[in-house]
């Protein structure tokens, strides 16, 4: 791929115009591309021609595009084609790449990122409940997302609805006959690794998600990971052995006293540590599903909200995260 640069200019496959690097990955680039022929705004996710996580990522994405409605980043289209670039560097390269719509808000990474700190408790709620909604939605038709990170949900519209990205390493959870498909093949990103991943088990994909989605639950809350990595075996690096104490249900109450007198800047609820710890539990088993997080004690006061009420504690939410977006326009 092409070395990073914040203002790349090319033409792929005689049709995009690529402007801006919007973000990338290990085996891609994203950027804003305008279409030549309608002038619409696009994002363009460009592989190299023989990566195979494209495959993946077409079949999955296009897939949730036709079975759900408001909660993904829309899949347009996929093809290959050459990179002219704009430049003195005279050469074509052949690559891969789909098409999304533009997600104009940006990620939710860098809205935490931005303050360092978390979301107000109950606009975590907020945001956290939709979040749960979209990853149910995936459940409900036997994939698992396998990549629930902070960078992978993104915001667009004045309403900052939520939109999931990123399906490379996403798969079934389930066959025709719903009954669940394990797995072996390590994916995600190691801060939001389920232990079992880690170790190499066969696993569960939707109940790696759960872990994940803890992980990120702490994140949106408290800006700082909960642990580094789910580490699974002690050492004398002691932001190593948080995990540990996870593990070890009898020495979460160390893990506790060791977050708040060095990572945890606000008072969390003895409601919200309940959760967190059931979601990111040892035993996949013990993990709860996204329709017992719903109900659950720290969320259950959002659930049961009627559809006007929801409505007000949303702009409360937006009000929040626009005051965050307007720190990115701040002059260095």
């Amino acid at each position: 791929m092409r070395p990073n640069c914040s203002n790349f200019n090319g033409k792929l496959d005689d049709r995009y115009i690529l402007e801006d690097e919007l973000s990338s990955g290990a085996s891609y680039k994203i950027y804003k591309a305008r279409d030549c022929h309608s002038r619409q705004i696009y994002a363009a996710k460009v592989f190299n021609k023989h990566h195979y996580e494209i495959e993946n990522e077409i079949k999955f994405s296009s897939l949730i595009t036709q079975y759900t409605k408001p909660y993904f980043q829309k899949y347009i289209t996929s093809s290959e084609g050459r990179i002219e670039y704009n430049e003195e560097i005279d050469k074509s390269d052949i690559y891969k790449y789909i098409i999304f719509e533009i997600c104009s808000k940006g990620d939710l990474y860098d809205y935490i990122k931005i303050t360092e700190s978390g979301l107000e408790e109950k606009n975590c709620k907020i945001l956290f409940y939709k979040i749960l909604k979209a990853i149910q939605t995936m459940h409900e038709i036997g994939i698992s997302h396998n990549n629930i990170k902070a960078q992978n949900i993104l915001f667009d519209g004045e309403s900052f609805d939520i939109k999931i990205s990123d399906f490379i390493a996403s798969s079934f959870s389930r066959n025709e006959n719903g009954k669940k498909i394990l797995k072996t093949k390590k994916v995600g990103s190691d801060v939001y690794m389920a232990p079992e991943i880690i170790l190499g088990y066969k696993y569960d994909g939707e109940k790696a998600d759960i872990f994940s989605l803890g992980v990120l639950l702490f994140f949106i809350m408290n800006f700082s990971p909960p642990f580094p990595t789910a580490k699974v075996i002690k050492n004398t690096n002691s932001s190593q052995i948080l995990y540990s104490f996870i593990k070890e249900k009898k020495n979460i109450n160390l893990y506790w006293d060791y977050m708040e007198k060095y990572k945890i800047t606000k008072k969390l609820t003895k409601e919200f540590k309940n959760l967190f710890i059931k979601m990111v539990s040892y035993n996949p088993k013990e993990r709860p599903t996204i329709e017992q997080i719903l109900n659950d004690d720290w969320l259950k006061d959002i659930t049961n909200l009627k559809e006007e009420e929801f409505k007000k504690y949303e702009q409360e939410l937006i009000s929040e995260l626009k005051e965050r977006e307007e720190l990115f326009n701040i002059p260095e």
